[in-house]
């Protein structure tokens, strides 16, 4: 008897977990250092990479369940570093292999490099000021089978979706207060923050969720396994694991799609 009672409170809690709110805040870890303002998931459960622009401009690889420092180098594009992302074992026309790309804003490019040491493989254009985030469209976790690169830009807010080997840009759509950007391919949905409230948008911009974020600005933004994590600067300099249900979108078979709002 008492074996069945441990075995329901298990599937209780795990069952609790599984089907939290949109927006939920499963954990939270203080930032390695202040400013996290770009973040990128590899399609390895362990760890996360997180850069924060703050001297001396690190990138840093941190464990993704207790926020501990695995290790860190030096961007190398120190400050102007904007956005990162990973694409995991080629694809998409890539040379087989992992990589981390960084964005750059002083030449307005994005760099495909070495995940453990940041040294550059190739790049290639942006095509718009690349002041924004990061995220490779991809069909699972990590970056694996990536497609396209989503890139993005405040000034004007835009997010671009382009070529992973050329940068010729396919389509653009219009969003608001872009910092960093995190695909979601569960939910086909690229997500990204405007004041205290964070948008989940389709590929041609339509809001198709969103939930409020209080803990200060989010600026660093990646996706893994049904998980947002966002990194909230000014006053809070922390690194926040963020439920992201399956199927976020509220779709009555009478009216027609309606944008889920969650709070």
């Amino acid at each position: 008897m008492k074996k069945t009672v441990v075995i329901i409170l298990a599937l209780a809690l795990a069952a609790g977990t599984a089907f939290a709110a949109l927006g939920t805040i499963v954990a939270s870890w203080p930032s390695p250092a202040n400013y996290p303002i770009a973040a990128a998931r590899p399609n390895n459960a362990a760890y996360f990479w997180l850069y924060c622009n703050t001297s001396p401009y690190r990138i840093w690889q941190v464990n993704a369940e207790t926020g501990s420092i695995v290790t860190s180098y030096v961007s190398p594009f120190t400050s102007a570093t904007r956005g990162l992302s990973y694409n995991y074992n080629g694809g998409g026309g890539l040379p087989s292999g992992s990589y981390l790309w960084i964005g750059n804003y002083s030449t307005d490019r994005i760099y495909r490099c070495n995940y453990g040491t940041g040294s550059i493989y190739a790049s290639i254009p942006a095509n718009h000021d690349m002041y924004g985030g990061l995220a490779v469209m991809a069909t699972a976790d990590g970056g694996a089978a990536p497609t396209h690169m989503l890139s993005s830009d405040s000034s004007p807010a835009m997010t671009w979706r382009q070529h992973l080997t050329t940068g010729s840009i396919y389509n653009s759509f219009a969003t608001t207060g872009v910092y960093d950007i995190a695909w979601d391919w569960r939910n086909k949905l690229v997500w990204h923050r405007n004041g205290s409230t964070i948008y989940g948008r389709t590929t041609t911009g339509s809001v198709q969720a969103s939930f409020s974020f209080t803990r200060g600005p989010a600026l660093a933004f990646s996706y893994f396994g049904q998980y947002l994590w966002l990194g909230s600067t000014t006053g809070y300099h922390r690194i926040f694991k963020i439920h992201c249900p399956i199927n976020v979108s509220v779709t009555p078979t009478s009216v027609g799609k309606v944008k889920a709002i969650f709070k």
